[in-house]
């Protein structure tokens, strides 16, 4: 029973991640009840696929670990990485010759990276790992927590920043030089003081500090190993 109740606890707890954010990711491209009803069949199958995962301990912890080490990466580049091209883009706001093409060009790079991080965290690092580590212990805690504190950013990013910097984006490149207007402007538009790498740390913290609690150590030592050969 208590088997089975954790069960329905992590797929809740998949399907309103994956639900909300994949609505809000694709509900630019297609009507939100098409959006919503993709990201719930997604929901299902990452589950589905985690869940069989799980049934195998030594497949299930080296994907686990696995999918531990990507998010520390991807929260790094996203952390380090986005702090970085701020600072690059308020100090080009400060030159005194910028133009609307130049900060056009720099900010087109960050889109495909960003995309490139995203894509895989939030469709299957997130999901797969509240349904491998859902069993009780430290770990468990620090998984929920990282998937919180990212499905916050996640909201955040798509209903307050990624509509003005994909406008931004799209905008026609002037090549004459920017008026402190239309600086202003570029700074509300490319939100220069974005917090959201801060947000970006705290996760990578999160996922650091899991990655100290090895799951491949657990299977592999005797003291768990021997119970699992019995079973």
């Amino acid at each position: 029973m208590k088997q089975r109740i954790d069960w329905i606890a992590s797929f809740a707890l998949v399907a309103a991640f994956t639900v909300v954010v994949q609505g809000l990711s694709l509900m630019e491209f297609f009507p939100l009840p098409i959006a919503l009803l993709i990201g719930a069949g997604w929901a299902v199958l990452i589950w589905l696929a985690a869940r069989w995962i799980s049934r195998r301990p030594a497949l299930s912890a080296w994907v686990e670990d696995g999918l531990v080490a990507l998010g520390c990466v991807s929260m790094a580049l996203f952390a380090f990485g986005g702090a970085i091209g701020l600072l690059m883009l308020g100090t080009a706001l400060d030159s005194s010759s910028i133009t609307g093409e130049t900060m056009v060009t720099m900010f087109l790079p960050s889109i495909p990276i960003a995309i490139a991080a995203n894509v895989p965290t939030e469709l299957v690092i997130i999901p797969v790992l509240l349904v491998l580590g859902w069993r009780p212990g430290t770990r468990r805690i620090l998984f929920v927590t990282a998937a919180a504190l990212y499905f916050v950013h996640r909201i955040w990013t798509y209903l307050v920043f990624a509509p003005d910097r994909l406008d931004f984006a799209a905008a026609e490149r002037s090549a004459a030089v920017l008026t402190a207007a239309e600086k202003d402007q570029l700074t509300a538009a490319l939100h220069v003081d974005d917090p959201r790498w801060i947000l970006n740390l705290v996760i990578f913290a999160v996922f650091l500090l899991s990655a100290f609690f090895c799951r491949l150590r657990e299977v592999n030592s005797p003291i768990v190993a021997a119970p699992t050969a019995r079973s």
